[in-house]
């Protein structure tokens, strides 16, 4: 069983390394240096101009970059070793015929429009049942386990001052656009982005049943928390400086200054064991500590509906998958 795994992964390897070759090739002949242009004037289009004037997006694809010369081969070629995979007759138990059920029911569209957002029923009564902030934090840490961040972003790596070991890091979070300035600025591009998210987040709610009186209401609580999160992010060009971005505190440190956080259960709520961390950004989790009481917990429950339907919208049925 082992031993046909590896062989697939042999020929895998074998057939990116020679389309590789070939698209590579590809890319070099439309990204060459244009030689029209003096760097010193632009160095941009010096460099990238030719492929900036000539490359084309997929009907398929969202955006194109070297990427596409790179990574989507080798998915489709991982795609026709899960399609014949998924349609041969496996013993049953092997890695072949888990793998194949996996990827059959994952393609199984019909199944998938029809249960509409079934999957994560369950998830959202969880939050309908928090009434306090500690079972909000438990709530959220059940979803971290499950790759949804929302308001805290933690995670594992090596230590930024020391890389021999690993340490718990937590960075701002907590917004559903790129990055903190798409909350403020107020130029005709920024703000149509802006009515479009907030459209967007109707749109899930309206999905799940609510109208569209109480659906635009919900965007805009969900919303006007983001904008809260926001507001106490580092910009992008702040979080450049390497060393104003690492606090290693003390778990007790944080426990008393933080307390509506409740970073001692939380962590073991995630199961991690530690007395220190790499508190990346701390102004954010200060606000978060006083947001947590000072905006309602009925008001805290949509923001953490919004952010399931978000996190989940591109794996339930077609309407949902359509609105992301």
């Amino acid at each position: 069983m082992k031993k046909s795994i590896y062989l697939c992964l042999i020929a895998l390897v074998f057939l990116t390394a020679w389309n590789y070759r070939d698209d590579h090739k590809r890319f070099v002949d439309v990204a060459g240096i244009d030689p029209s242009i003096k760097p010193g004037d632009n160095f941009f289009r010096y460099v990238n101009g030719r492929w900036y004037d000539t490359a084309r997006i997929a009907d398929d694809q969202s955006g194109v970059g070297s990427y596409s010369f790179m990574n989507i081969p080798q998915k489709l070629l991982l795609q026709k070793i899960l399609d014949s995979v998924s349609k041969s007759k496996n013993v049953m138990g092997s890695v072949e015929q888990k793998v194949g059920d996996f990827y059959a029911s994952g393609m199984d569209m019909a199944t998938i429009d029809q249960r509409g957002y079934q999957p994560i029923k369950p998830t959202l009564a969880r939050i309908d049942a928090i009434n306090d902030v500690p079972s909000l934090m438990k709530f959220v840490a059940v979803e971290i386990k499950n790759g949804n961040r929302s308001i805290i972003g933690f995670g594992v790596s090596p230590d930024n001052k020391n890389s021999k070991i690993n340490i718990a890091h937590l960075s701002q979070t907590g917004i559903g656009l790129p990055e903190r300035d798409y909350y403020f600025k107020t130029d005709p591009s920024t703000l149509g982005i802006q009515q479009a998210y907030k459209k967007y987040v109707s749109t899930l709610f309206q999905l799940t049943g609510s109208d569209i009186a109480t659906a635009d209401k919900n965007a805009e609580i969900a919303y006007g928390i983001e904008k809260q999160n926001a507001a106490a992010h580092k910009t992008n060009i702040e979080r450049r400086d390497v060393n104003a971005n690492y606090h290693k505190l003390a778990v007790s440190y944080i426990d008393q200054t933080q307390p509506n956080i409740g970073w001692t259960t939380l962590l073991a709520n995630l199961g991690a064991t530690t007395d220190s961390v790499d508190m990346a950004q701390p102004a954010y989790y200060d606000s978060l500590n006083g947001l947590l009481k000072s905006v309602p917990i009925s008001d805290w429950k949509i923001y953490l509906k919004a952010n399931v339907l978000k996190e989940y919208s591109q794996i339930l049925s077609k309407p949902f998958v359509d609105a992301a």
